[in-house]
C-alpha cells in the first residue's frame, strides 16, 4: 500500500471537510477573539455543534458531547490558555466540538471537547511552547492524581456506564479480551474499569481525568501516561494499539 498516497488523500479529505464546515450554509461565525495577538502562520477555529446551542440538559442524549465553551468569555480564556486567537463557529455539520488548525499551509481537524484536547492538537501540529506546556502540565497532574488511587500511570482506564450506554455491551467483551492479553511475554495489559453510574468509582474520573473525560463519552479508554483517549465503539485491534501506546509512553 502507498502510505504517502493514503496520507495525501486524508489531507485532502480533511481540507474539504474543513472548507465545508467553515464555508457551509449551516455555519455561522459567533465570535473572533482579539485578546491575543494573531500569528501569520497559525489559525485556530473552534467548531461548536448547532444542536448544542440551548440544548436541554433534562432530555437524555440532547446535550451529548456539548461543552461549556459556548460564550465569548470562555473563548477569551481558551485563547489565552493556548496562546493564539480562536475563531468561534457554530455549525450543523458537526455533532461533536472540533478544532481546525491551519499551520504553515497544512490543515488538520482535531478533537475540540476540552482545552486540553485542543492544546494537544496544537502541540502535535505546531510544537508551540504554550499549548505543549498546557497539555504536559495536565498529563503530569493526572499521573500524580491516579497514583493516589493505586492506579499505575500506564494502566488503561476503561470508562463505561451501567445505564444509558448501549455501546458498552459491545466494548465490554473487547476489554475483557484485552485484560487477558499480553503486550509481550513478560507484560500483561493492565486495565482499570470505572463505571460512571457508581459514585465511588466515578470519583477517580471526576477528580483526576475530567479534562478528557465526561459521563456523556462512555464507552471510553483513557491513558493517564499520555492523556490519550479512545471514545465510542472500538474493536480489539484498536484497543490493543491504544494499550501499546499507553505502555510505551515516556514517563
Amino acid at each position: 500500500m502507498d502510505f504517502k498516497l493514503v496520507s495525501g488523500a486524508l489531507g485532502v479529505l480533511c481540507l474539504a471537510l474543513a472548507a465545508y464546515v467553515l464555508l457551509g450554509a449551516g455555519t455561522r461565525t459567533v465570535y473572533v477573539n482579539s485578546t491575543v495577538y494573531p500569528r501569520d502562520d497559525l489559525s485556530v477555529s473552534y467548531i461548536f455543534p448547532a444542536r448544542c446551542v440551548g440544548c436541554d440538559l433534562n432530555k437524555p442524549g440532547q446535550c451529548d458531547f456539548c461543552t461549556s465553551y459556548y460564550d465569548a468569555r470562555m473563548m477569551d480564556v481558551l485563547s489565552q490558555d493556548v496562546g493564539v486567537p480562536v475563531r468561534f463557529y457554530v455549525s450543523d455539520v458537526v455533532q461533536k466540538p472540533n478544532v481546525i488548525v491551519e499551520y504553515r499551509n497544512k490543515m488538520t481537524l482535531g478533537d475540540g471537547r476540552s482545552k486540553y484536547n485542543i492544546a494537544h492538537q496544537l502541540c502535535d501540529d505546531t510544537g508551540s511552547e504554550i499549548p505543549c506546556r498546557l497539555f504536559s502540565g495536565e498529563v503530569q497532574r493526572i499521573r500524580a492524581c491516579v497514583s493516589k488511587y493505586g492506579v499505575g500511570i500506564n494502566t488503561v482506564v476503561y470508562h463505561r456506564s451501567g445505564k444509558d450506554c448501549p455501546l458498552c455491551s459491545k466494548t465490554d467483551p473487547v476489554v475483557a479480551e484485552l485484560k487477558g492479553a499480553s503486550y509481550n511475554d513478560d507484560t500483561k495489559y493492565r486495565v482499570y474499569a470505572v463505571d460512571e453510574s457508581v459514585p465511588d468509582e466515578r470519583k477517580m474520573l471526576s477528580e483526576c481525568m475530567q479534562g478528557f473525560d465526561n459521563s456523556d463519552y462512555a464507552p471510553q479508554l483513557l491513558c493517564p501516561a499520555n492523556g490519550e483517549d479512545l471514545t465510542g465503539e472500538f474493536g480489539l485491534s484498536q484497543a490493543t494499539a491504544f494499550a501499546d501506546r499507553c505502555i510505551e509512553a515516556k514517563v
